[in-house]
């Protein structure tokens, strides 16, 4: 090979790698950019939950007077959304708010528990989240919907079983609201928190979480 040759040769090569080298960086960026759009409107929803708790834990403040069984599910309801808020803030990666979710089911159970204690009512079984809407709290009991048994709350129960639409939680998808089955990768450690303590449970069988 002469002189020109070898000179041409070590061109194609280096311009082989400047193209390879910029094409990785902007799959790179692309990868980033999503991933922290994701993020954005995953958290977004996770902020709503853990601001929609802290609501309802001000509000079952007057339940805890003069009972030192109820201040303790209080205590326990108040250090859970303390928790929330934490993950909440720590959270870098969608997947990640899987745990804030996690213990926002739980709060809303302790919730469910203190509810019932100052009504002087039986303590609830502990159930699995609403399906049509995982921040309605514990579910009452399953009914038939779209031909799949589902979790639902008392009010969703009473309307699905009435022929009404439940009140569906809905998030952004490409400017648009959705219900949150449908809306993709970004919210699927999001909706996985509400029931990973249910994973294999005959009660959540027949739910489908995610659709990318």
């Amino acid at each position: 090979m002469d002189y020109l040759g070898v000179v041409l040769l070590v061109a194609v090569v280096a311009i082989a790698f400047v193209v390879i080298a910029r094409s990785s960086v902007g799959q790179g960026r692309r990868a980033r950019a999503e991933q922290a759009r994701q993020l954005a409107l995953a958290t977004r929803a996770a902020e709503a939950d853990v601001n929609g708790f802290g609501d309802e834990v001000s509000r079952l403040a007057v339940l805890a007077d003069d009972d030192p069984a109820a201040a303790d599910l209080y205590d326990l309801v108040t250090a859970l959304h303390s928790r929330a808020l934490e993950s909440l803030r720590e959270a870098r990666q969608p997947d990640e708010l899987c745990q804030v979710t996690e213990i926002l089911e739980e709060g809303r159970w302790a919730a469910a528990r203190l509810a019932a204690r100052a009504a002087g009512e039986p303590m609830p079984s502990r159930r699995p989240p609403c399906f049509f809407n995982p921040g309605h709290g514990p579910s009452t009991r399953n009914v038939t919907w779209e031909h799949r048994s589902v979790p639902a709350c008392a009010a969703d129960a009473a309307r699905v079983e009435a022929g009404a639409d439940p009140y569906i939680r809905t998030v952004e998808r490409d400017d648009m609201r959705v219900p949150y089955w449908e809306g993709g990768p970004a919210y699927a450690g999001w909706a996985r928190g509400y029931y990973s303590s249910w994973r294999g449970n005959r009660l959540v069988a027949d739910i489908a979480l995610t659709k990318v």
